[in-house]
């Protein structure tokens, strides 16, 4: 994209006191998968391009605004945008700053793999596609559905204070479904290893097996139950997140009040820690700066049991009057981390439930911890194995979990987030 014509506009307008730029222009190969039918109708194989230049303006007189716009509106409609931009300025005194120039750290974004996929190379869908199909075929089951893509991006972030950064990214995704039961599968910023490819499709395939054999008695009560690691992501992480917003907390909507971030005080267990990374190398949120011009660093928001930072952009660590922290794009940043972690064999052996997908995550309560899940995949476990279709509700309050002594980090193979082993009321 030329931003030659934008940049000189801004630097020119009297009207415009600071402002900043986020462009994007990304390529992307997608194939979707229906029922057993590849690029259908439904479903179908594209390859598309898309520009897009996230902005903020401080205007002369302190107002702000902030939006999105297209190539056409950068390249061809500068002065119109900027112009429209200003009919829906607002006053936003925290929120009027542009990042400084500061050191940018180098983390690998960029996968030759990723990228040709992403310029219509099929070689590697293909043979995934193939590999699907062969388990399937192998494991007797009657249809699949999932999807795979790949992103080639090229991306600049630039302030009027000096903030110039270009970067040159991919993404790889794919996930499918067996007999529309349980999804799974894997996103970075390269293919996933072949080895890791087939082990991760083994696994769902085995558990699908267990969903769609005989079903089993719901165990009931207050008893020991082992969440899978997306039920972590979906609802433990969310929620803990949701409450570590920068925003959520400056306006009292978080379970965490301002005064408890630094405090010697836990909220949770002191082995509990939690931590943002985006300088793992081709992790799908891995970067070098946000979308604002932040550098990226590791940040620990939860140490030893003890708030350490809300997660902070400019706007709410200026009216915080704290640094800005990264920013959690992806999961695969995250690290949750407690004493342990357990195997996973160990785990089943202690608990009576493996809980592999929740619904209603959406509806809880984040600031109260208190949480009723439908949890409609899940196993019976007896004697460490868990067989035996379960359709449960489960229910408790977050936070006591994670106060709890017999609460238990997990380890699974071939995921960045651990389990738990926790004890909740199972209906």
């Amino acid at each position: 994209m030329n931003l030659d014509g934008l940049l000189t506009a801004l630097s020119a307008s009297r009207d415009v006191r600071a402002w900043s730029l986020s462009v994007a222009e990304r390529r992307r190969l997608s194939l979707g998968v229906k029922d057993r039918q590849a690029g259908g109708a439904h479903a179908p194989i594209d390859l598309a391009e898309s520009c897009a230049a996230r902005y903020l303006l401080v205007w002369s007189d302190g107002k702000v605004s902030k939006g999105t716009w297209e190539r056409r509106q950068i390249e061809r409609e500068t002065e119109a945008s900027i112009a429209a931009a200003r009919l829906h300025a607002y006053d936003d005194p925290d929120g009027a700053l542009v990042a400084e120039p500061a050191p940018v750290p180098e983390v690998a974004l960029y996968d030759t793999g990723a990228a040709s996929m992403a310029s219509g190379d099929t070689t590697l869908l293909a043979e995934r596609l193939s590999e699907v199909r062969q388990r399937v075929a192998e494991n007797g089951f009657s249809t699949w559905s999932g999807a795979f893509s790949s992103t080639l991006s090229r991306s600049r972030v630039v302030t009027s204070a000096g903030m110039d950064v270009t970067d040159r990214a991919t993404a790889a995704s794919w996930h499918v479904s067996f007999e529309g039961e349980l999804s799974d599968g894997h996103a970075s910023r390269a293919p996933e290893a072949q080895a890791a490819f087939s082990a991760r499709l083994g696994r769902a395939a085995a558990l699908v097996r267990r969903l769609t054999g005989p079903a089993a008695a719901t165990p009931a009560g207050n008893v020991a139950v082992l969440l899978h690691p997306s039920v972590v992501e979906e609802y433990v992480l969310s929620t803990l997140l949701d409450n570590l917003d920068g925003a959520a907390v400056t306006h009292g909507e978080s379970a965490f009040d301002v005064e408890q971030f630094g405090s010697p005080s836990p909220v949770v267990r002191e082995d509990v820690e939690l931590t943002v990374d985006p300088l793992q190398p081709l992790r799908a949120g891995a970067y070098r700066v946000s979308s604002e011009g932040v550098p990226a660093r590791r940040a620990a928001l939860m140490e030893s049991g003890r708030l350490v930072t809300p997660i902070l952009d400019l706007k709410y660590g200026r009216r915080l009057k704290r640094s800005p922290t990264p920013v959690p794009y992806a999961m695969d940043a995250v690290c949750f981390r407690g004493a342990g972690p357990i195997e996973v064999g160990q785990a089943l052996e202690g608990s009576a439930l493996f809980v592999l997908h929740v619904l209603g995550v959406h509806t809880q309560d984040p600031v109260s911890g208190d949480f009723s899940l439908s949890a409609p995949q899940s196993l019976r476990v007896r004697g460490g194995e868990a067989r035996g279709r379960v359709r449960a509700t489960i229910s408790g309050n977050l936070f006591r979990i994670l106060r709890r002594e017999d609460t238990a980090f997990v380890a699974f193979e071939g995921e960045t987030t651990p389990g738990l082993l926790v004890r909740c009321h199972v209906a």
